[in-house]
């Protein structure tokens, strides 16, 4: 079977992946991911600002829940979950602050893992709505997000730190 391909009889995704491809676990990041979240936010955000300070920063105040995906061997990708700061009335929304996976380790279903997660995790929560930002032309991440539910909301001007623009995704819980 091909990737994402239906089978069985209550139509199960399954998956093929690389022989060679450890098994992804979930886990909550603890201090000793803050490396991790530091280099991977340099590498996959330094188009929009200084995302390597602000992710471990926000992740070492206790302010997030974030996930870490790792193979049995290294950390792969993670993700942070917040509540919305100023300016929001919405006391029960929730915003994925950040989603990343290595390069080397995209199209093995670890984003839709990491997705998964941080929407138990949010619902667990209470939310009724979840919001993101993403870049215009982040293609990839759009068709994760709208995978996962979530709908463009608005289109914010001028909203990352390097000054490009986002757009302002939403998911109401089913």
């Amino acid at each position: 079977m091909g990737k994402g391909r239906r089978y069985g009889k209550y139509s199960e995704t399954k998956r093929t992946v690389p022989r060679d491809w450890e098994r992804i676990t979930l886990r909550q990041a603890i201090g000793a991911d803050t490396e991790f979240i530091r280099r991977l936010s340099q590498k996959v955000f330094h188009v929009y600002g200084p995302y390597e300070e602000m992710l471990p920063r926000w992740f070492e105040s206790g302010i997030t829940v974030t996930i870490l995906a790792s193979t049995e061997k290294k950390p792969v990708g993670f993700a942070m979950l917040g509540r919305p700061s100023e300016g929001w009335h919405f006391d029960l929304t929730g915003e994925l602050l950040a989603i990343a996976v290595e390069p080397e380790s995209h199209n093995m279903g670890i984003g839709d893992l990491l997705m998964e997660e941080i929407i138990t995790r949010a619902e667990k929560l209470h939310t009724e709505k979840l919001i993101l930002h993403t870049a215009p032309e982040n293609h990839s991440a759009k068709k994760l997000f709208q995978k996962h539910g979530f709908v463009l909301w608005k289109v914010k001007k001028e909203f990352y730190p390097e000054g490009q623009d986002a757009l302002l995704m939403k998911r109401s819980r089913p």
